[in-house]
C-alpha cells in the first residue's frame, strides 16, 4: 500500500466523522426483521452522499435488514487506508476516480468494484482574476489555458480525482501543439506522474503541480502576498463556496473540457473479503443503494438539499449539475451488455488508473477487478 495511504491511516479517526447508526431510519419503514450493521463512507458531496440519504430516508436500507453505520468524508485518501487496513473499519464506501487504483492493487487487503454511481462533473479548475486572459468571446478555450497554465504552479490535491483530472485536462490541451512546444507536469511526488512522460523539458513548458489539501483551498486563495495559490483544481462543493465568497476568483473550466473517453465514474467499492463472507447482506446492501440511485435520477434538486442537511453543508452547497446522475432507463442501457456505454465508462478509468498501482504489483484484471454481479441483478429485477 502506498505510504500515503498508511500516512491517512494514522489520522483517519481525525478525518472521518462518523454519523452515526441510523436505527430510526429502520424502524420507520414498519420493518420487523432485525437489521445488520454495515460500516460505509460517503464523501460530503453530491454523489454519493444523495445515495445513502435516499437510501436512509425512502427505508431502503431498512427494507433489505440494513442498519447503516455511515461515516462522512472529504476525500477518499482516509477512506482507502480504513478500508484496506488489516483491522478493517469499513466494509463498503463510495469513492471518486482518483483514489481508484485501490481495487486494482492485486497487493495487500483488496477491493472490489461493485457498483457505478455516477460521472463526475465535480472538479473545476479556477483562478485569480487576471491569471487568465478570455478570448473574445469572454470564454477560456484551449489557446487561453495554454497560456495561463504555461509556466505556472497549480494546487490541487494529486491523490484524489482532481490529480487525474488535471493530467487530462493538460493532455488536451497539449493535442493540438507539436511535441517540443507542449506543457509539461513535474510533481515533487513522483507517484503523481506514474505512468506519465513529459513530451519536452522547456523550463517555459513546466507546470508546477504542488500537492495541497482540496479542504485548504478555500484559506489559500484568500491569502495574498506569501503564499498566496493563483490557479487550483478543487472538487465540489469546495470551488462553488470560493466562488461565491471571494470575489477575486473566477471559474476558469470544468468537464465540457474533456473528450468522453477522459470522463471518468464515481463508484462504489467493497472490501472483497466482506463480499465473499457476506454475500447475501453485500446483494442487500446493493439492492438498497440502487433504489436510491434510482430515486435520486428522478428527484435531483430534492436529494441534494436532504444530502446538505445530512453532511451538514450550507443550503445550496450541492449542486445536480455538478454530476450526470444515471435513471433507471439510465442504468438499462449503459448496462445492456458488455460494449454498452456504462462498460466504456469503466474500462477508461480502469485503464486510466493501472499506472497508479504501487510499481511491482500486477494489476488485477479489468474482470477481477470489478463485481457487478449484484448491481446488474438489481437492474434487471427493480423496476
Amino acid at each position: 500500500m502506498r505510504m500515503r495511504n498508511v500516512i491517512a491511516l494514522a489520522l483517519v479517526l481525525a478525518v472521518l466523522l462518523c454519523a452515526g447508526s441510523v436505527w430510526a431510519a429502520g424502524q420507520s419503514s414498519g420493518s420487523s426483521k432485525p437489521l445488520t450493521k454495515v460500516n460505509f463512507a460517503v464523501h460530503a458531496n453530491g454523489g454519493g452522499a444523495s445515495v445513502a440519504v435516499a437510501a436512509i430516508n425512502k427505508g431502503y436500507f431498512a427494507e433489505y435488514g440494513i442498519e447503516p453505520n455511515v461515516m462522512i468524508v472529504e476525500t477518499g485518501i482516509a477512506e482507502m487506508a480504513a478500508m484496506r487496513a488489516d483491522n478493517p473499519t469499513l466494509d463498503i464506501g463510495y469513492i471518486g476516480p482518483g483514489v481508484a487504483w485501490n481495487p486494482i492493487d492485486s497487493s495487500g487487503n483488496q477491493l472490489s468494484f461493485v457498483f457505478f454511481d455516477n460521472l463526475s462533473n465535480s472538479e473545476r479548475l479556477i483562478a485569480r482574476k487576471g491569471a487568465f486572459t478570455p478570448n473574445a468571446s469572454g470564454k477560456f478555450g484551449y489557446p487561453e489555458l495554454y497560456a495561463g497554465l504555461r509556466g505556472k504552479t497549480i494546487y490541487l490535491e494529486i491523490g484524489t480525482t482532481n490529480g487525474a483530472w488535471f493530467k487530462n485536462l493538460v493532455t488536451t490541451i497539449n493535442a493540438g501543439y507539436a511535441a517540443n512546444d507542449r506543457l509539461w507536469i513535474h510533481c515533487e511526488d513522483a507517484a503523481y506522474l506514474a505512468g506519465y512522460t513529459a513530451p519536452n523539458t522547456r523550463p517555459e513548458n513546466r507546470i508546477l503541480v504542488v500537492n495541497y489539501l482540496t479542504t485548504n483551498l478555500a484559506a489559500g486563495m484568500a491569502t495574498t502576498g506569501s503564499g498566496q495559490i493563483d490557479i487550483a483544481v478543487g472538487h465540489e462543493p469546495i470551488p462553488a463556496t470560493i466562488l461565491r465568497t471571494n470575489s477575486n476568483i473566477e471559474f476558469i473550466g470544468d468537464i465540457s473540457l474533456l473528450s468522453k473517453e477522459m470522463v471518468f465514474p464515481g463508484t462504489w467499492v467493497a472490501r472483497t473479503r466482506w463480499l465473499e463472507s457476506n454475500p447475501e447482506l453485500a446483494k442487500n446492501f446493493i439492492y438498497a443503494i440502487y433504489k436510491g440511485a434510482i430515486y435520486r435520477g428522478d428527484n435531483l434538486d430534492e436529494m441534494m438539499r436532504a444530502s446538505e442537511r445530512y453532511t451538514a453543508k450550507p443550503d445550496g452547497t450541492f449542486l445536480a449539475s455538478a454530476y450526470v446522475l444515471p435513471t433507471a432507463a439510465d442504468y438499462r442501457e449503459w448496462f445492456a451488455n458488455p460494449n454498452a456505454l456504462g462498460y466504456e465508462y469503466l474500462r477508461s478509468l480502469y485503464n486510466d488508473r493501472v499506472p497508479n498501482i504501487p510499481q511491482g504489483v500486477t494489476p488485477k484484471p479489468f474482470d477481477r477487478a470489478f463485481d457487478l454481479r449484484y448491481m446488474l441483478q438489481a437492474i434487471s429485477e427493480i423496476r
